[in-house]
């Protein structure tokens, strides 16, 4: 008899021997078609991401060091030579304070008086450096300028065998605030000097009470001496440099308070020693430093002061400028206007 199977016309084929039948398809892939374009399945390792970084910064310092080593051209000229070079000047420059001026009545001329030595002092004529500086500011000068004096005295009190310390800055100073001119009167005629008498006469026609600024303006000649620069037991030891700038900014400032003070730095210069040497103002030290010291010295005594300090010696006259001097440190003609120049370039700032 046949099976239901065999009724129903659902028998089963049987495989014949040696016939490969059909293979089924794993559930895994069945129905997940591969992505088109995909390589790797898997993410790349960490020492492929390392490789590739460190290859694109070792190819990028390369390409650094390859363009550093170039360079650019900056247009210097190795060959080119220039006397050329940058200073810092030193110029400290102090408005005066509005209420020393509240009791003082402006004629609106600009009065100043110039006191000195030589640079001042070698030339009173209309080519002179106090009427060069003058034109250069619209002002009116005063020249009362004394050749071969200096800033400090050389005694500690006055000695009538050297005479140049009655007419050093502060008892100059003095005779004016007091008006007092009997020492000069006494000392001036035995200089048998014409600029010394001039400047005589010039200080005993100033008013002081039109005076709107003093410009004191010195050579190396406190250098050239060995004067001392600073007492640190006497601020006003008229005996220093420091000292005698100190005493005559307070008696200007106690007596006429409305006028501005302005200290002209020493320019450059050179001079024979007495054993015949060529002294170098930049370089020489003869006990109290090079010509440099001295001018720091007076700068910080103006800026104790409340005083205006103007740079000469690398504002205007410098190593690099000997054809601004005769005889070693004398301003001459291209001198003088390159130090008027230099003033009026700052005055009244």
């Amino acid at each position: 008899m046949r099976s239901d199977e065999e009724r129903s016309g659902n028998t089963p084929l049987k495989k014949k021997a040696g016939q490969p039948g059909k293979k089924r398809p794993s559930q895994k892939s069945a129905g997940r078609p591969r992505r088109p374009g995909r390589l790797f399945d898997k993410k790349p390792s960490g020492h492929v991401i390392f490789l590739i970084v460190f290859t694109a910064v070792l190819l990028f310092t390369i390409l650094r060091l390859f363009i550093w080593n170039i360079g650019e051209d900056t247009g210097y000229d190795p060959s080119e030579t220039t006397t050329e070079f940058d200073v810092e000047l030193m110029d400290y420059l102090q408005p005066l304070d509005p209420e020393m001026r509240s009791d003082w009545e402006d004629d609106g001329v600009t009065t100043v008086l110039a006191l000195g030595n030589d640079p001042l002092s070698d030339d009173r004529s209309g080519a002179g450096l106090s009427a060069l500086m003058a034109k250069a500011t619209d002002s009116v000068i005063y020249n009362g300028s004394f050749p071969g004096s200096t800033i400090s005295m050389k005694h500690t009190e006055f000695q009538n065998d050297y005479p140049l310390d009655g007419v050093s800055l502060y008892w100059v100073a003095a005779a004016l605030v007091n008006q007092n001119f009997d020492l000069m009167d006494a000392i001036v005629p035995a200089m048998d000097s014409e600029a010394a008498s001039e400047a005589l006469e010039t200080l005993k026609s100033v008013d002081l009470s039109k005076v709107d600024d003093l410009v004191i303006f010195y050579d190396l000649q406190d250098y050239k001496e060995g004067r001392t620069v600073y007492d640190e037991n006497n601020h006003k030891n008229l005996n220093t440099v420091y000292g005698a700038l100190t005493a005559t900014a307070e008696l200007f400032q106690e007596h006429f308070p409305h006028i501005r003070i302005y200290v002209m730095s020493q320019p450059y210069g050179t001079f024979t020693t007495p054993d015949g040497k060529t002294a170098d103002a930049d370089k020489d030290d003869f006990g109290n430093g090079t010509l440099v010291d001295y001018l720091n010295w007076e700068a910080d005594a103006c800026r104790t002061n409340g005083i205006s300090f103007i740079d000469t010696y690398y504002g205007a006259v410098t190593v690099e400028d000997t054809d601004c001097l005769e005889d070693g440190y004398h301003l001459n003609e291209k001198g003088r206007r390159k130090v008027a120049e230099r003033f009026a370039s700052v005055f009244k700032q």
